[in-house]
């Protein structure tokens, strides 16, 4: 029996949780949770603000398809992090963030950065709690934990007054719970399987799109049994990028728009009808297509359009179920129906080659991105942050395993870049952590850098610096003009000298030959580098790659 204060609870039941990081800005608020972490051995990550540290727990959870941890002060410090939150939100990402909040007994009299919190938090969690008394720390926390990691996973959010952590309380009055967390893989009834694998088996053109939740539930190996099995066309999606290899016979990528709009059928594993994929409508969906759907959240089942049949579980083991019933015949029916697709592949990557092999200078985007793409290797981890330039990168950057791409999400947040990498290099340090990055999204969280230089995480971030907004200037030109474009030019700003000041490397490229060495001494280095890549502006624009942002 002994004695415990707040803060040294919070600790031992993150560390009892298997955190072993947490994302903080100091405050008077939270110090006592430091206390703590330092005694149970949970390291102590403070970065430059809030918003970064939501962004960084964020990824951490991603690549451990677990909890990760965000400590932030009151007021500020929780409206800092709200961004990082929503963003996690929308990505089904485990993230707690831990609040502080001012002492109970003086809510209501205008207590130093008081204000309602919990209100704040929770349309975009899954749960937010304000703990009452120090002995209930352990409870409520583990009830988040538990919330985070149960089902659809999310975001949630605790607020614990600063009293609360301070007070002194017998352990044994403060039990924390074990064995809270139950994930068992849950099977879809097997009468909805054998009536899925009869939908399918009557297709002639179909489609699988395998999104986040095949990522989620770790369910790679059942998408690549069920490809081999089904020998449908697979197009992977968001987080579900690296389910299967890019080299793989039955994955492809550039044909999806003309795939979609021309199958009779499609089977949408975890990923949600949402603007990506064009809300599951026509013109991207043909007209008169079966669409069926499986995820571990009902209540994405039937959003944006009917469905001829939805099955909720863990889509692993209802892949799983699919194969053992499939007929043994559909790959080879389906030859043909996988020539047309991969003959469109080759046509749409035949045309991006040709732009990848551009001599211009300023350099072009699909330039920049093919020489990202010859240094990634199957132990990089790949970062993105930012709009048109992140759009090309995915089209070009080759993808071996799963939780290898790591991008906002459906949120569309830029500035985690940084944060991102941060986490990436932390989890993973034997492995190479490439940061692809628009201007204007580094611009956001660019200071970050300097806690990669102090923490010794050697990163690597290549800028596409094209002198703007370039998602949202490039279609503002062409319904405005360029009389009437503001607010989305940028100067071509020294990202390189300005990451120097911070204790890493920096270098200017200008010259396509230029950037290949430049990439490889980087990479290869155990130091923090910024390779600022001046594009052409305007390079995009004219591929006729332009999207509105909305």
């Amino acid at each position: 029996m002994g004695e415990m204060t707040g803060g040294e609870l919070v600790a031992r039941v993150l560390r009892q949780a298997g955190v072993g990081h947490i994302f903080t800005l100091c405050g008077g608020h939270i110090l006592p949770i430091y206390d703590g972490c330092l005694t149970e051995g949970i390291r102590i990550i403070d970065v430059r603000h809030e918003q970064a540290a939501a962004h960084a727990a964020d990824a951490y959870a991603r690549l451990t398809r677990a909890v990760g941890v965000a400590v932030v002060t009151a007021g500020p410090g929780v409206t800092d992090a709200v961004t990082g939150v929503a963003n996690a939100f929308a990505a089904r990402s485990p993230l707690l963030l831990i609040g502080g909040a001012a002492p109970l007994g003086l809510r209501g009299l205008g207590a130093l950065q008081e204000m309602e919190q919990v209100a704040l938090l929770r349309p975009i969690t899954k749960g937010a709690w304000s703990v009452a008394e120090t002995r209930q720390i352990p409870e409520v926390l583990t009830t988040a934990i538990r919330t985070a990691l149960a089902g659809r996973p999310g975001p949630v959010f605790v607020e614990i007054p600063v009293d609360l952590l301070m007070t002194t309380i017998e352990d044994r009055l403060a039990p924390i719970p074990t064995g809270y967390v139950h994930r068992t893989p849950a099977q879809a009834d097997p009468d909805a399987v054998t009536r899925l694998a009869h939908l399918l088996a009557r297709a002639e053109r179909p489609v699988a799109v395998a999104g986040g939740g095949v990522y989620w539930d770790d369910a790679a190996k059942a998408l690549a049994s069920f490809a081999e099995s089904a020998g449908a066309p697979i197009f992977m999606n968001g987080a579900g990028r690296g389910a299967l290899p890019s080299d793989h016979p039955f994955a492809f990528a550039q044909a999806r728009g003309w795939a979609l709009a021309n199958a009779d059928f499609v089977l949408v594993l975890g990923a949600p009808l949402d603007f990506r994929l064009g809300y599951g409508r026509p013109p991207t969906f043909a007209e008169e297509v079966l669409v069926c759907m499986i995820d571990c959240d009902p209540t994405e089942l039937g959003r944006n359009r009917p469905l001829e049949l939805g099955l909720t579980g863990h889509i692993g083991r209802i892949l799983e179920q699919l194969v053992e019933v499939l007929p043994a015949a559909l790959p080879a029916r389906w030859e043909e129906w996988r020539r047309r697709v991969a003959q469109r592949e080759r046509e749409s990557r035949e045309t991006l080659e040709a732009q990848c092999a551009s001599e211009e200078v300023p350099i072009s985007h699909y330039r920049w991105a093919a020489e990202i793409a010859r240094v990634v290797t199957a132990d990089t981890i790949v970062v993105g942050d930012g709009g048109d330039v992140v759009g090309c990168a995915s089209k070009i950057v080759p993808l071996q395993r799963p939780g290898q791409w790591l991008d906002p999400g459906p949120f569309g947040c830029l500035g985690v870049g940084p944060s991102f990498a941060i986490a990436a290099k932390l989890l993973h340090p034997d492995q190479r952590v490439l940061l692809v990055a628009g201007d204007g999204a580094f611009g956001l969280n660019g200071m970050e850098m300097e806690t990669a230089v102090r923490f010794g995480l050697p990163l690597t971030c290549v800028i596409g610096n094209d002198g703007g907004w370039g998602q949202i200037r490039n279609p503002q030109l062409s319904f405005w003009g360029e009389a009437r474009a503001v607010a989305t030019s940028l100067p071509s700003t020294r990202y390189d000298l300005m990451v120097e000041s911070l204790g890493g490397r920096g270098v200017l490229v200008t010259e396509p030959g230029d950037l290949a060495p430049a990439l490889e001494r980087a990479l290869a280095s155990r130091e923090v580098w910024c390779i600022n890549v001046l594009l052409d502006p305007a390079a995009y624009r004219r591929t006729g790659q332009v999207s509105m942002a909305i």
